[in-house]
């Protein structure tokens, strides 16, 4: 616990450093792009918060390294080898012109260090057909790299509202330290607090009010960790269903299936191709709206930390079952079905324009 309150506090103290540095830089990692569609935000804002998660994280690992090495340079290897894939994000938040292909490239070679150094491979999936196949050297490599790029992706993908994308892995590494816990696994315990408190120190300055944004850097840290112990939380400790990394995950996960499949099978674009049409533009627009107003910047940062409430509900839907279940992998299964079939429905209710009444909560006005 101790790691997670420095984890705080720096996190914390490089948030307020960055905020002073970059309003008085005047430009560098500023989101003042306000033509973009998928912009909700009405005045410049630092897009380089993972610099704060990350630094804090560098300095809570070596806290714990000095208590025990073992863990301590596990967690900091396991840092280490995001550096490539947080490097990409960085650049990209600070001149908005690295490409994707290049930052999902630097993606992939994090993943193949971390598959090196800590031995990252997906161990089973605890389905007798596709758990043969994984035995097969190429096809371990293939999941394990595509689970880990989806992840990353599914982070950045949900970093659209005030306070969401923290909030969301922040419940996420939560789960994970009462799971690592539960089987007596303390790196997957230890590295999990050190993030969640790196996270909760950014967060007094992202939500409701968002001065700092944490950026494609920070998601992609954020993504990176989540999968990578995930993976190994399953690979280190037999009681823990396959299962679980996707239930626990599902969110975003969900998030990119239904991106691809709404960008290429829909309409035809590329899946790189931006969009507003993700299910937190939806209920910003469509749901907060009615309860808030639509009008004036006031009511826009209102809404949109009102917004950031519901998918955080949504989210813990899906988490709260993974962690008191994580050695039960037909119920794991159950609950992810069931969180597939609720996110469709709910996207084409509000996508339609149908959204359930008990879902608009008026605000008081004064």
């Amino acid at each position: 616990m101790l790691s997670f309150g420095v984890a705080l506090l720096v996190s914390l103290l490089v948030s307020l450093a960055i905020l002073r540095l970059a309003y008085l830089g005047r430009g560098y990692g500023m989101d003042a792009d306000f033509s973009h569609l998928r912009r909700l935000h009405q005045r410049p804002v630092p897009r380089i918060g993972g610099v704060a998660i990350f630094a804090a994280a560098i300095i809570g690992g070596a806290l714990i390294w000095f208590k025990n090495p073992h863990t301590g340079g596990a967690i900091l290897a396991l840092l280490a080898c995001s550096l490539p894939c947080f490097a990409g994000g960085f650049l990209e938040d600070l001149t908005s012109g690295v490409r994707p292909r290049l930052r999902l490239l630097l993606m992939f070679v994090s993943v193949v260090l971390t598959m090196v150094v800590l031995d990252l491979r997906i161990p089973r999936v605890d389905i007798d057909l596709l758990d043969d196949w994984l035995h097969i050297g190429w096809f371990t490599f293939a999941l394990t790299a595509l689970a880990m790029l989806t992840i990353i992706n599914g982070i950045n993908l949900i970093d659209g509202l005030n306070g969401l994308a923290g909030m969301v892995c922040l419940s996420m590494f939560g789960g994970l330290a009462l799971v690592g816990y539960a089987v007596n696994d303390p790196f997957v315990v230890s590295a999990s607090l050190l993030m969640a408190g790196s996270i909760t120190g950014f967060q007094f300055w992202n939500y409701p009010r968002a001065h700092l944004f944490l950026g494609d850097g920070g998601a992609y840290v954020l993504g990176f960790i989540l999968g990578a112990l995930s993976i190994l939380l399953v690979a280190r400790n037999p009681a823990v269903s396959a299962w679980f990394p996707p239930l626990l995950l599902a969110y975003p996960l969900l998030e990119v299936a239904f991106s691809v499949w709404r960008r290429r099978v829909l309409r035809g674009h590329a899946t790189g191709m931006p969009d507003a049409a993700h299910l937190h533009h939806l209920v910003y627009r469509r749901v907060v709206r009615w309860a808030v107003g639509a009008e004036q910047s006031e009511s826009s940062e209102q809404r949109n930390a009102y917004a950031s409430f519901y998918l955080w509900v949504l989210s813990s839907l899906a988490v709260v079952p993974a962690v008191i279940f994580h050695a039960q992998g037909w119920i794991l299964g159950a609950f992810l079905a069931l969180f597939v079939v609720s996110y469709v429905w709910l996207y084409a209710r509000i996508a339609r324009l149908n959204v359930p009444s008990w879902l608009i909560l008026r605000a008081h006005r004064h």
